[in-house]
């Protein structure tokens, strides 16, 4: 029990305002301390767990996991402490303005001489913890662009091969199959079977996103289906791990998660979601009578814009051969009738030119028969040449006595000596 110190009082006397304590030993802050942490441990309500209901504000993490926080209404406040080991079991954040309802212990911390609120949980006010995780969720999923209709993969009209990623047992997998099988029975199927629903279901299936994305396998569709069920119970397929495992697909993914109002954050970031899973195998696959039909008709169509397009080009064909005969023709044609002329016009051309030739001839004949030394002689003149050196003498100064020279005239030359 705590101590009663109210035998050891002796007088309580009061006046001018103040109340005082005579024969009372002043208490230590240390004694004070413990005697405020065992009224508290021992209160029929604040020595057990309360729930405090308030507005989160200045919430911190620790570099070691712990969130420290104040719990605030309009008229007081509260500090409060949520261990690392608890902190970690938080299905959504604690962000400043959240209404919370916080259940823990009232602590009293003596190095300084205050107390919290050590919470043992914290759920909001009003909505659900797996409501408010999955809305933070979103809206941070959806900052980043995961769930643009941009990025989304159009799904093949022909697939091949689909990859299933659901339960192995139930009537799930066994509808599925079974619209697959109605529809295109040449359709080849690979599963990959998950919890779907619990604590390691949304790993697992991100795992086998992972898994079916082998391009060994080469599928060209993936199906992500479960049955109807509780938020709680679908909540797998909203997680983190299983949202980016599908953005993350190189093949397109269809969801087919619960009954049609059912929407999580995998069928936002599917490629396309489907009301239920046997919706989701019907949008996967083709009908195969439909198919044969469409390439039946399509081969047809294919013949006859063949056997037109060839029609079309013979007779193209058959145009140009014989306009190019007729062109060939004409350029031959043409070429016979001015080699004609040219062969007409020939002997004509040469004598003329030849005649042009001899005139011009006589004329430098003439030029050159003026000019010609024999032209002089002829004249009267004569020309001397100096028998020694063969030089033509044109100057007295250049004949010395006794130079043999020879004299060159008209129709003739001799040789003489000069005499002095």
């Amino acid at each position: 029990m705590v101590q009663n110190r109210s035998s050891r009082l002796k007088k309580v006397a009061r006046g001018s305002g103040q109340l005082t304590l005579e024969g009372v030993d002043p208490w230590t802050v240390t004694d004070l301390t413990q005697h405020l942490i065992a009224v508290l441990s021992e209160d029929a309500v604040l020595g057990h767990l309360v729930s405090v209901r308030g507005e989160l504000s200045n919430v911190k993490r620790s570099s070691r996991g712990h969130v420290y926080f104040t719990l605030k209404d309009e008229s007081a406040s509260l500090s409060g402490v949520l261990w690392a080991s608890r902190a970690a079991q938080l299905s959504f954040s604690l962000e400043d303005g959240q209404d919370v309802v916080v259940s823990g212990q009232l602590e009293v911390y003596a190095p300084n001489g205050s107390y919290s609120l050590v919470s043992q949980s914290i759920e909001p006010a009003g909505v659900g913890a797996l409501q408010l995780a999955f809305e933070q969720l979103k809206a941070r999923l959806a900052s980043e662009g995961l769930f643009d209709p941009a990025r989304k993969q159009p799904i093949p009209d022909f697939p091949f091969r689909v990859g299933m990623i659901t339960a192995a047992t139930g009537a799930v997998i066994h509808d599925m199959l079974r619209v697959l099988q109605r529809k295109n029975p040449k359709v080849s199927v690979v599963l990959a079977p998950v919890p779907v629903q619990g604590e390691h279901a949304a790993s697992a299936i991100a795992e086998a996103l992972t898994v079916l994305n082998d391009p060994i396998l080469a599928l060209d569709v993936i199906i992500l289906a479960r049955g109807g069920g509780s938020f709680e119970d679908l909540f797998c397929f909203s997680q983190e791990p299983v949202v980016r495992a599908i953005v993350a697909s190189r093949v397109p993914v269809i969801t087919g998660i619960g009954h049609e109002p059912d929407f999580g954050l995998a069928d936002a970031a599917a490629d396309f979601s489907a009301s239920t899973p046997t919706a989701a195998a019907e949008h996967a696959v083709g009908d195969l009578a439909e198919i044969e039909a469409f390439l039946e008709a399509s081969l047809l169509h294919l013949a006859t814009v063949a056997l037109r397009s060839v029609s079309t080009a013979e007779q193209t064909l058959d145009i140009l051969v014989e306009r190019l005969q007729q062109a060939t023709q004409l350029c031959v044609t043409q070429a016979a009738h001015h080699l004609e002329l040219l062969s007409q016009q020939l002997p004509v051309g040469v004598k003329a030119v030849l005649q042009r030739q001899e005139h011009r001839l006589a004329s430098f004949s003439s030029e050159l028969q003026a000019f010609s030394p024999l032209a002089t002689l002829a004249r009267g003149y004569g020309m001397v040449i100096n028998e020694r050196t063969h030089m033509v003498m044109s100057s007295v100064d250049q004949v010395k006595p006794d130079d043999a020279i020879r004299v060159r005239l008209s129709d003739g030359e001799f040789k003489a000596i000069v005499h002095a």
